[in-house]
């Protein structure tokens, strides 16, 4: 996922959420320098357990999301061609429950040596009962704003114009409670119609699940 060039991956989702924000620590301690002090007072502080009590329902919209994920990734390119691509969606409650965090992992592949690693934190907005988010690619030093929420057809689905295109919209939608299908759309028309730049496939990993 290379916010420049619009496509997204990777990577709006059981482990328990501390078992998340472990997966979230070993993925760092795993690129991190042999000497370097591993950040696990920040990682601690950033989890909660659930979400906050003053949520209410509105919890409900994204705790379907919340865990760790298998993503088969699938980007069209401008030539048309697949790109298809493996990694990890792992979402988890996080200050004080108020917020989720969520990082995107995705394996290296087509002779890249080192894996992408994204992130994003999702919170409630009180005042338009939407869930905005921030987006961070800081291997590109590019940022993104989404707006968005809940739809009555039970899909996520969050708008930026932040990426590089007029509207682009990313949406995930439940097929059952351990699959979800992410898709990064764009539109130059206002909305009229879309164009598919990413279609991912996320299966939900169990305590069980050997890796």
């Amino acid at each position: 996922m290379k916010t420049h060039q619009v496509t997204w991956l990777p990577v709006l989702l059981c482990l328990a959420v501390m078992g998340a924000a472990h997966t979230a620590t070993r993925s760092i301690k795993a690129e991190a320098a042999p000497n370097s002090k591993q950040p696990t007072d920040i990682m601690n502080a950033l989890a909660a357990t659930g979400p906050h009590a003053s949520l209410g329902d509105q919890a409900k919209v994204l705790e379907q999301l919340v865990g760790t994920w298998d993503v088969e990734y699938k980007d069209i390119l401008k030539d048309g061609r697949e790109q298809h691509r493996i990694g990890q969606f792992i979402m988890s409650w996080a200050l004080a429950g108020r917020a989720t965090e969520i990082v995107w992992i995705v394996e290296p592949s087509e002779g890249r040596q080192e894996r992408e690693v994204y992130t994003a934190i999702q919170y409630f907005d009180s005042k338009t009962r939407s869930w905005p988010m921030v987006f961070i690619d800081p291997e590109h030093a590019s940022t993104a704003k989404f707006t968005g929420g809940a739809t009555l057809d039970g899909r996520m689905v969050l708008q930026t114009s932040d990426l590089g295109r007029p509207q682009n919209r990313w949406s995930f939608t439940a097929n059952g409670p351990d699959s979800v299908v992410f898709r990064d759309e764009y539109s130059s028309d206002g909305g009229e119609t879309w164009k598919t730049l990413s279609e991912d496939h996320m299966k939900r990993q169990r305590p069980d699940a050997t890796r």
